[in-house]
């Protein structure tokens, strides 16, 4: 794909995910309200659209999060909305703010900024032809070993970057006894630094199978074809062939068998075809438990994905441990937030509908004055294939006034893209750790207020010696109900990173009022 067909395809892309993503909106029936007793809550609409707006004034002794430690006064303002649809046709959410900074000092660095998560499935033809859009626009770190992204323009290692997907698949049954699906997908990811490649995706797959419903043996045969364009790099094409054949020893055990063969021009010029066998393992002893392993044998190795869940009545267990191949694809998924993913866990048995679900568990976020997206370590850019590996734990205790989130990450990331110089971390290291931690304490006051707490580190350190990072950040703050739809918020933060790249210490006051239409 040349660079003018990947503008094109990047601009067609771009504007069929925005349209698919925010056509909900134009459907009847909207509601800009939540319904607040039991009476309205039985007639609950099937779309919901929140309009806000934020101000944020931030005081701070490292405008720049460097070693000069120039001092600043920030001010932001952020308008923005939340969409959630769930109509026969149309299932997903919008959530996107604009952010317009303004630095009393060095108005050099003012700028707006845009922060988008969508995601939406669309039956265009009944049982189908759907459509999955999905869209993710944020900051992320430029290198592992700069400052963390914290929303600040002047930070020397963020970079905006937006990533769309869109697939259009057709799904039925043939016969009574084989599932089919087709399905094409593109993806593009841009990032607004020179340094780092950007990405677009093609994928084509054709899937045959029986998941053996009310039977012992359940089958399934994908074909694959896969095409990965680096901006700055080369393209990766790679083929595959995979066949799976499961067995259900029990309603509460299943067993995998795996084999197949794939191609790619990734370790060489040319394609080379490779073998592919593994297995996999799923046990769900109750709704609440559930425990996954699946390994596979490919052309660079070993891969496995291994997930495990459990709920108690106050408590939500999360653990996921996950090898395998990254193309630099939106590190950031559309989603709602790490916390807010883990908390849905906890109400799904409390409220089955999942449009009055989110907004119950985005109404406890707020009201805790904790961020959605809780991250021990946002994943950095980089401008070819790697082979990553990613250990995560995730744990929340809801008490009846109080919370407390631990996430715990580690991450393992190598080059395979052989002796290219593409600019980006990897120049200089073959092989990037990560791992770190993150504890959230919130406690109710009253019905209106909340105080919380954090306490985080962050090491990323490479394969050469010297070459590492250390973060650590504190972060004290209040939450209250000013009025019925305004809340305000003050935060008190320290952070202090150490390193032989980027050392610097920060402190600073935050305070931030937020109001719902």
């Amino acid at each position: 794909m040349n660079l003018s067909q990947r503008r094109t395809a990047s601009i067609s892309l771009r504007c069929a995910s925005l349209a698919l993503a925010m056509g909900p909106m134009l459907l009847p029936g909207m509601a800009t309200a939540q319904q607040e007793d039991a009476q309205a809550a039985a007639r609950q609409p099937r779309l919901v659209f929140e309009p806000r707006v934020s101000v944020q004034h931030t005081i701070t002794n490292n405008a720049r999060l460097n070693a000069t430690g120039i001092s600043d006064q920030v001010t932001e303002v952020s308008p923005g909305f939340l969409l959630i649809s769930n109509t026969a046709r149309a299932q997903g959410f919008v959530d996107y703010s604009l952010h317009d900074t303004y630095y009393a000092r060095e108005s050099g660095f003012n700028q707006i900024r845009h922060s988008l998560n969508a995601r939406a499935v669309v039956e265009a033809i009944e049982q189908w032809a759907f459509i999955d859009v999905s869209g993710v626009v944020a900051s992320q770190p430029i290198s592992a070993f700069g400052a963390p992204v914290d929303g600040s323009p002047a930070n020397p290692n963020t970079s905006q970057t937006s990533s769309f997907r869109l697939s259009p698949y057709l799904r039925g049954r043939l016969g009574s006894a084989v599932d089919y699906e087709a399905r094409y997908s593109v993806q593009d990811t841009q990032t607004k630094t020179g340094s780092r490649s950007d990405v677009t995706a093609q994928d084509w797959l054709l899937h045959l199978g029986n998941k053996g419903s009310g039977k012992f043996l359940g089958w399934s045969a994908d074909a694959t074809h896969q095409v990965v364009d680096y901006s700055l790099g080369r393209s990766i094409e790679t083929t595959a062939l995979r066949a799976r054949v499961s067995w259900a020893v029990t309603p509460q055990w299943v067993l995998t068998g795996i084999g197949g063969t794939e191609s790619t021009n990734q370790l060489s010029p040319t394609q080379e075809s490779h073998r592919i066998s593994g297995f996999g393992v799923s046990w769900q002893p109750s709704e609440r438990s559930r425990l996954s392993f699946e390994r596979e044998s490919r052309y660079f190795g070993e891969s496995h994905n291994a997930a495990l869940e459990h709920r108690t009545g106050r408590t939500v267990w999360r653990y996921t441990d996950v090898k395998a191949i990254s193309n630099g694809l939106g590190a950031q998924s559309a989603s709602l937030g790490s916390l807010f993913d883990l908390l849905e866990g906890f109400y799904t048995p409390l409220e089955p509908d999942p449009i009055r679900r989110t907004q119950l568990v985005l109404a406890e976020i707020e009201r805790l004055g904790l961020p959605a997206n809780v991250q021990v370590f946002q994943d950095f850019l980089r401008s070819s294939t790697t082979l990553q590996r990613v250990q995560q734990l995730s744990l929340a205790l809801l008490g009846r006034r109080s919370t407390i989130t631990l996430a715990v990450s580690r991450s393992d990331t190598r080059s395979i893209g052989g002796v290219l110089q593409l600019g980006d971390d990897f120049d200089a290291s073959s092989r990037i750790r990560q791992h770190g931690w993150n504890l959230w304490l919130a406690h109710r006051l009253t019905p209106d207020s909340s105080v919380h707490a954090n306490l985080g580190v962050q090491r990323s350190e490479g394969s050469l010696p010297g070459l590492e990072t250390r973060v650590r950040s504190l972060v004290l703050g209040w939450n209250t109900l000013l009025a019925r739809r305004t809340s305000g918020g003050l935060q008190i933060r320290r952070v202090v990173s150490d390193g032989v790249t980027s050392p610097y210490s920060e402190s600073a006051i935050v305070g931030t009022i937020t109001h719902r239409f």
